[in-house]
């Protein structure tokens, strides 16, 4: 159940009328119009207004076509292309509390059955900020869309897609993935295992730091960017452009095209690069000869 701490819920909002006598459906009984052999998804609306949607996403498996099973369940949070302000933390009793331009909702959190509940949240344009506190452990996805947008994740695993603009993306303190895609972004890495991609434009790639075995893959895409390992193994790619590779603890460097630099490699390093870049060649650290293109392929 989905209510406004500002004022009392208005049912009509997210409730189905029913016959009188009979319960109101619910969304984790199987539909009676599953197509066999295909994942099934169903949407199920919580709350429309003008500024935010909510809906409950819910795939099904027809594997076994007389039980079929619940194998995705999110909440959606959809917003319209105003500059919004989200913020999204933990609430007593297995529930979400979501803050959206100055009104405050209570989403349930916890599911009946099937896999644990996830969270998407898409703000589509407007330079918008999103934060999720770290108490919020569920799997998220945020889509940024048009816009210099700030993104932060909160505890759980987490996908963060920055898309058009200037976007700040924050991984958490799971195991993240990050897309700047267009614009010059920075993308910071968490205390988890981290993969990011700047794609177009100038961007920052920060590994982050945690424990000695954190994994962290980092790729500039285009254009001229700066990439920064962290804790525990490292790979850094600076794809197309005039880069700088920036290394700390275990770090294994692919350059690319352009006119690249590394600093900070160190005696165990392993560098593919060509012989015109420039790195510490006294910290002895190994060196394979590339080509153009190989490093990308």
């Amino acid at each position: 159940m989905l209510s406004p701490l500002t004022r009392p819920a208005v049912s009509h909002n997210y409730a189905h009328s029913t016959e009188p006598g009979k319960p109101k459906p619910s969304p984790y009984d199987p539909p009676s119009d599953l197509t066999p052999g295909v994942p099934n998804t169903r949407t199920h609306v919580l709350l429309e207004k003008s500024d935010v949607t909510f809906h409950r996403e819910i795939t099904w498996s027809t594997s076994d076509p007389e039980k079929p099973k619940i194998v995705s369940n999110r909440l959606v949070v959809e917003t319209g292309d105003d500059a919004d302000q989200i913020h999204v933390r933990s609430w007593p009793g297995d529930k979400l509390q979501f803050t959206i331009n100055g009104r405050s909702y209570v989403l349930d959190a916890q599911t009946p059955e099937g896999p644990a509940q996830g969270l998407m949240i898409k703000t589509n344009g407007g330079d918008d900020r999103v934060i999720v506190d770290d108490d919020v452990k569920h799997v998220l996805e945020v889509e940024g869309g048009d816009g210099n947008d700030f993104i932060q994740a909160g505890g759980g695993m987490s996908v963060l897609l920055g898309r058009g603009g200037n976007d700040a993306l924050i991984l958490g303190s799971n195991s993240g993935y990050a897309e700047g895609d267009d614009g010059d972004d920075l993308i910071i890495g968490g205390s988890g295992n981290t993969m990011m991609y700047g794609n177009r434009g100038d961007d920052r790639l920060y590994a982050g730091f945690g424990s000695a075995r954190k994994s962290n893959f980092l790729d500039g895409g285009d254009d001229d960017d700066e990439l920064y390992a962290g804790s525990g193994n490292n790979l850094l790619n600076g794809g197309n452009g005039n880069d700088q590779l920036t290394g700390h603890d275990r770090t294994s460097f692919y350059t690319g095209e352009g006119k690249d630099r590394l600093l900070n490699n160190k005696s165990k390093d392993s560098i593919y690069t060509r012989v015109d870049n420039r790195w510490a060649l006294a910290q002895g650290s190994g060196f394979i000869e590339e080509t153009p293109g190989k490093s990308s392929e």
